[in-house]
C-alpha cells in the first residue's frame, strides 16, 4: 500500500526573486514620491530610510496576507508580493 500527502512545490529562486522585487518596488516608491513632491513645488534629493515588509508568496491571482508571510507549497504558480517603505529628503 502506497500513501502520500500531496505535491509540495516549492519556490527555489525565493532569495533572488526578492532582492529583483525590493529594488524595483524601491524604483517605482522614487516615482511616486517625485510626482508628489512636484505639486509641492518641490523636488526629491535623496533616500533615507528603505525597509522592506513581510514577503507573501501566494498561489497564482491570490492576495492573502499574514503578518508573518505566506509561503505556498500547494501550487506550481505562484503571485510573489514584497512591501518596501522608502522615506526620501526633499530640496
Amino acid at each position: 500500500m502506497l500513501q502520500t500527502s500531496g505535491i509540495q512545490f516549492i519556490y527555489t529562486k525565493a532569495g533572488e526573486a526578492k532582492i529583483e522585487m525590493m529594488g524595483e518596488a524601491t524604483k517605482d516608491a522614487r516615482t511616486r514620491a517625485e510626482q508628489i513632491a512636484s505639486q509641492g513645488g518641490r523636488k526629491i534629493k535623496a533616500l533615507r530610510p528603505a525597509r522592506m515588509g513581510v514577503v507573501q508568496i501566494n498561489p497564482r491571482y491570490s492576495s492573502a496576507t499574514s503578518w508573518e508571510g505566506n509561503n505556498d507549497t500547494s501550487s506550481l504558480e505562484k503571485t510573489i508580493t514584497i512591501t518596501v517603505t522608502a522615506s526620501f529628503s526633499l530640496e
